[in-house]
């Protein structure tokens, strides 16, 4: 089995191990689609910009650099997301080692770094975000980053380490603008130590948050020239949302865990949470691991409570509670009872039908299915544009901002689409890509799928143009004649600009 003590200890079978799976993953590109939040950054990358609506530019400067190597297709569009998980692997490795090289002299570090790794890619998370590029890609690298730099410097006690920090904190930053929690995490950390706390009184803390807001810079400039527009949409709007106490957000975001993490280490995380607090003077060595994780998963819970949280959310501090169960339970791993066999391979199997999920067609998932039918969409309703005139008589949007980068992702020219700004809705940054005054005028191809996620706006769009009528709706079934998505087609004559 591979939670064998000697085929742990050796570093080439670590490197071996990592090697497979980056090797299965690039492999694994060819046979997945994209999904629309990545068609969404792949539109980001096609107009380079400082920052954008929504979110910081590391995503899309990740796909940009894959296209440009590898052409605009789904391989290059997620190229950067297989990186960046092969690097956190390696990270992961490094500084679970560091800690027991340090801290647990009694342990082999290479067999615990590796068994971290391992238990690592028995989390659905894991593999869902190494083949698919957003923001939480390379947030989820560079704040492991900024903790192994603080390990350093409290191994090492040189304090060029906080220059590492400081770096990857701006990177981080740059990926997502939750990367700020780590400044409150490694803030906490230092004030509740005995012995470390008189860090908080040297510059070099805070001249690492110097450096991490001077690489966030051309994120800021981007929001002041724009009305703080982004932030305030992240921030004021966010808490719009509000609501009073509702206990079905809470239970959304735990069902959201327990399949993230797999009920394995979705139990652990609870144990290691408990034995940390429950044992806190005994556990010194590892509070740095648990305000880094703290911060995030308990902070984004206690929001749960009065309003939604994304699954995604609570990513970055899996990590470090991947940590610290193994330096806790490494016993329970190397030599596992019945349940822990039972944990184990049940994690094995849904990672393993997470993968089939992406590649069998049309599979029906309800609202979970978010990328079948596009790309035959796609080229039936260029088909029905050239009938028309081609997109110089003829442009094509859609109700949503996912559904429009879809469209023109899979385009055989791959030509702008529009989303809701169109008839004057709001529509995220394609508010900021703006409407060409050479539309109108100009017939158009609405297209919308069945997803509940959008309204058809169809009343609101007729108030655009002078007639609206549908003309095809393709249903993409599954082999049982299921239908997994409807995607609906109508044309609308001579565009006007403007509500009527």
């Amino acid at each position: 089995m591979i939670f064998n003590e000697t085929f742990l200890s050796s570093k080439n079978n670590f490197y071996k191990f990592v090697g497979i799976l980056f090797a299965f993953k690039l492999v694994y590109l060819f046979f997945i689609p994209i999904t629309p939040q990545e068609a969404y950054y792949w539109f980001y990358s096609q107009n380079l910009d400082w920052s954008y609506f929504d979110h910081p530019p590391m995503a899309a400067y990740s796909i940009w650099f894959g296209t440009n190597i590898f052409g605009d297709n789904i391989f290059g569009v997620k190229f950067l997301a297989v990186v960046w998980y092969l690097l956190t692997s390696l990270l992961l490795y490094k500084t679970v080692s560091r800690f027991i090289e340090n801290y647990l002299q009694s342990k082999d570090p290479n067999t615990l770094a590796f068994l971290s790794v391992i238990l690592l890619n028995l989390t659905l998370f894991a593999h869902v975000y190494a083949i698919t590029i957003v923001p939480d890609t390379p947030l989820i690298f560079f704040w492991l980053l900024v903790v192994y730099a603080v390990q350093e410097r409290l191994i090492t006690e040189n304090k060029n380490w906080w220059f590492l920090a400081g770096i990857a904190l701006g990177f981080g930053l740059v990926s997502k603008y939750t990367a700020v929690a780590i400044i409150g995490a490694i803030f906490f950390f230092f004030l509740f130590s005995s012995k470390h706390r008189k860090e908080l009184i040297s510059p070099y803390p805070y001249l690492a948050i110097i450096i991490g807001f001077a690489i966030f810079a051309p994120v800021i400039f981007w929001n002041y020239e724009r009305g703080w527009a982004s932030f305030l949409f992240q921030s004021a709007e966010r808490a719009d949302t509000v609501r009073s106490l509702r206990i079905t957000y809470i239970l959304q975001l735990l069902g959201s865990q327990l399949f993230m993490l797999t009920p394995l280490l979705f139990v652990y995380l609870f144990k290691s949470f408990s034995t940390v607090i429950i044992d806190w003077k005994a556990k010194k060595n590892l509070h740095l691991y648990f305000w880094s994780a703290i911060v995030i998963v308990g902070g984004f819970t206690f929001v749960s409570l009065t309003s939604l949280v994304k699954m995604n959310w609570l990513l970055p501090g899996f990590l470090p509670i991947i940590a610290i169960t193994v330096i806790l339970y490494s016993n329970s791993f190397l030599n596992p009872t019945k349940l822990i066999k039972v944990g184990i391979w049940s994690s094995i199997v849904l990672v393993s039908l997470g993968h089939l999920v992406m590649v069998v067609p049309n599979i029906p998932l309800g609202n979970g299915n978010t990328w079948s039918g596009w790309e035959d969409a796609a080229e039936k309703v260029y088909e029905i544009q050239q009938q028309h005139g081609g997109n110089e008589k003829v442009f094509i949007f859609s109700n949503g901002y996912k559904a429009a980068s879809l469209i023109k992702f899979y385009l055989p020219d791959q030509q702008n689409t529009y989303a809701e700004n169109i008839y004057g809705k709001r529509a995220l940054q394609f508010d900021y890509w703006g409407i060409p005054t050479n539309l109108i005028g100009k017939d158009a191809i609405y297209v919308r799928s069945n997803r509940t996620e959008y309204k058809n706006d169809l009343s609101e769009i007729k108030q655009y143009f002078d007639s609206v009528v549908e003309l095809k709706t393709f249903d993409y079934k599954f082999v049982n004649g299921k239908s997994a998505r409807k995607i609906i087609c109508y044309y609308a004559k001579n565009y006007n600009g403007q509500n009527r």
